[in-house]
C-alpha cells in the first residue's frame, strides 16, 4: 500500500487551495502558479501509471476504514482504463491553462480554484473503487462546475448552470437510492454496508423480469450515467452548458466530464449485471444510434459555432454508448480509444472558437467568412483539428469510430447501418462550419484586420493537431495502455 500515494492524490486540490495564498492583483504569478500545477498534476499523472505493475488488474493504491460512519471503507485502485483517463484529465488541465492564458477577469483566483478542484474530483472518480468512494467524487464535481459556469459563464449562465445541476442531481439520487438497498442486502449478508467490487460481486442480484432487483439497479445506474454522458433523450442540458460555459469548462466539460458516465457503465455496471445489460442491450444500441443521427442534423443546422460543436459530442457520445454496451471486444476497445480521440478533437475545436470569439465578440457564423486569408496559421490548424472530429482516415477519431461500427455490425446490423449515417453527416456540418468561417470571401470589414494567432495561442492547437495524425497512424500508443482490461468489460472477467 503506497501511503504516498495520499499526498500524489490531494496535489490538485492543495493546488487549488493555495491561489488563496497568491497576490490577489498580481496576474502573472497567478497564471504561473496555474501553470506550474498543471505541469506537476502531469508529471504524477505520468509517474502513476508508469509505477503501475500491471494495467490489465487493478492495483489497490491505498484503502481507509470510516469507523464512525457504518464502518465503510474507501478504496482507491487503479488499471489501465482509469488510468488512461487519469493522464487526459491531467492533460487537459494543462491545455486549459495555456488555451485560456489571456482571461482577464477580477476573480482569476476563484477561476483556478474551481479548476484544480474540479480536476481533483475527477481523479477521485477515477480512482475511486468502492461505490460510496465514487459517489461521493461525482457529486463533489459537480460544484466546481456549477461555480464555473454560473459565475464565468455566458448571459444566461445561471439558467445553464442550475439545468445542468439539477438534471444530472436528479439522476445521483436514484443512483444514491440503488446503493442503499445494496447496503441493505451486504449488511444481511456479511454485516456491513461497504459496497467494494468484492461485495458487489457476492450480492448476485436476481434477474427475472423488468421489477426484478437487477433491473432495477440497473436502469436506476443507467439513467445517472445517462445523463452524465448524455444519452438522447437526456442531453438537453449539454448544449447550454457548452454555449454558456467559458472556455475551461467546455473543454474540461467535453474533454473528460462527459466520460465519467461510460466509465460507470465500464465500472460498475456492465461487468456486474450481465442478466440486465444481454435484456436491454439492444434498446441502449438504439439510443446510442439515434444519439449520433439527432446530434449530427442538430448541429448542421447550427447559426452558433459553439452551439453546433456542443451538438456534435452528443453525436460523438452516441457512438461510444454504443460500443460499450455492444460487448463485442473490438467495439469495447475501439470506444474507449474514441473517449481519448474525443477528448483531444473537441477541446481543439472549442479552443478555436474561443480565439475567433475573442477576436470579434460573436459566436455567430454568419459573421465570419474568409478568416483563412488573414488568419493562415490559424485556419490550418483548424481544419486539422477539424479533420479528426469529422473521422477521416488516418486521423483518431476513424480509428474509433470505425471499430465501434464493425463491432456493433456484428451483434445489430440495423443499429450499425444507422450508425454508419453519422459518418456521412459529420463531415456536412463540420465541413460547413469550416466552409463559413475560413472559406471564402471576407465580406464583414471587421475581419479583414483579423490579427493571427500567436505562438503561445498556437501551442495548444499543434500539441492536438499531431495528436489528431499520429494516434490515427498509431492508434497502439493509446490501446496499448488499457488492452488487458478489455476482457473484464465484456463480462468474461466476472
Amino acid at each position: 500500500m503506497d501511503y504516498l500515494f495520499l499526498i500524489k492524490f490531494l496535489i490538485p486540490l492543495l493546488w487549488a487551495l493555495g491561489f488563496a495564498l497568491t497576490p490577489k492583483n498580481n496576474e502573472k504569478a497567478i497564471k504561473t502558479f496555474a501553470l506550474v500545477g498543471a505541469i506537476v498534476v502531469l508529471g504524477y499523472s505520468i509517474k502513476m501509471f508508469i509505477d503501475l505493475p500491471n494495467p490489465g488488474v487493478l492495483t489497490e493504491l491505498f484503502k481507509f476504514q470510516m469507523p464512525l460512519f457504518f464502518n465503510i471503507s474507501y478504496t482507491f485502485a487503479m488499471d489501465g482504463l482509469s488510468g488512461v483517463l487519469l493522464l487526459l484529465n491531467a492533460f487537459l488541465l494543462l491545455l486549459v491553462i495555456v488555451a485560456t492564458w489571456d482571461i482577464k477577469t477580477d476573480k482569476l483566483r476563484l477561476y483556478y480554484f474551481l479548476i484544480f478542484t474540479l480536476v481533483w474530483a475527477v481523479n477521485g472518480s477515477l480512482l475511486s473503487t468502492s461505490l460510496y468512494g465514487f459517489y461521493l467524487f461525482w457529486e463533489v464535481m459537480l460544484i466546481p462546475l456549477f461555480i464555473l459556469v454560473g459565475v464565468f459563464g455566458g448571459e444566461n449562465r445561471r439558467y445553464a448552470s442550475f439545468k445542468f445541476f439539477m438534471m444530472t442531481a436528479a439522476g445521483s439520487i436514484l443512483m444514491l437510492a440503488s446503493m442503499c438497498y445494496m447496503s441493505a442486502l451486504a449488511f444481511k449478508l456479511n454485516g456491513s454496508y461497504d459496497l467494494n467490487y468484492a461485495v458487489i460481486k457476492s450480492l448476485s442480484l436476481r434477474f427475472n423480469g423488468f421489477w426484478s432487483p437487477q433491473s432495477l439497479v440497473f436502469w436506476a445506474f443507467s439513467i445517472a450515467f445517462f445523463l452524465k454522458v448524455p444519452v438522447f433523450p437526456f442531453h438537453s442540458w449539454l448544449p447550454d452548458a457548452h454555449v454558456e460555459a467559458p472556455t475551461a469548462g467546455s473543454i474540461l466539460l467535453a474533454g473528460i466530464l462527459l466520460k465519467l458516465g461510460i466509465y460507470g457503465f465500464l465500472r460498475f455496471v456492465i461487468p456486474f449485471y450481465p442478466q440486465a445489460v444481454s435484456e436491454y442491450r439492444d434498446i441502449v444500441l438504439f439510443l446510442g444510434a439515434i444519439g449520433v443521427i439527432y446530434g449530427a442534423l442538430t448541429a448542421w443546422v447550427q447559426k452558433d459555432i459553439k452551439k453546433l460543436v456542443a451538438f456534435s459530442s452528443i453525436s460523438h457520445m452516441g457512438y461510444i454508448v454504443m460500443g460499450v454496451f455492444s460487448q463485442n471486444e473490438f467495439a469495447v476497445k475501439g470506444a474507449i480509444f474514441q473517449m481519448v480521440a474525443h477528448g483531444i478533437s473537441t477541446p481543439g475545436l472549442f479552443i478555436a472558437v474561443h480565439y475567433l470569439y475573442t477576436r470579434r465578440h460573436t459566436k455567430k457564423l454568419d459573421q465570419f467568412g474568409g478568416i483563412a486569408r488573414v488568419m493562415p496559421l490559424f485556419a490550418v490548424l483548424f481544419f486539422l483539428i477539424t479533420a479528426g472530429s469529422m473521422a477521416v482516415p488516418m486521423t483518431c477519431g476513424f480509428v474509433g469510430e470505425f471499430m465501434i461500427v464493425t463491432g456493433v455490425y456484428q451483434l445489430n446490423k440495423m443499429v450499425a447501418v444507422l450508425a454508419a449515417t453519422g459518418i456521412i453527416l459529420s463531415p456536412i456540418y463540420l465541413l460547413k462550419m469550416y466552409h463559413l468561417t475560413a472559406l471564402g470571401d471576407i465580406t464583414i470589414e471587421e475581419n479583414k484586420v483579423l490579427k493571427d494567432i500567436s505562438l503561445l495561442e498556437a501551442t495548444p492547437l499543434v500539441v492536438l493537431s499531431v495528436l489528431t495524425i499520429l494516434l490515427g497512424l498509431y492508434p497502439k500508443l493509446v490501446m496499448a495502455l488499457y488492452d488487458g482490461t478489455i476482457s473484464f468489460f465484456v463480462n468474461k472477467g466476472i
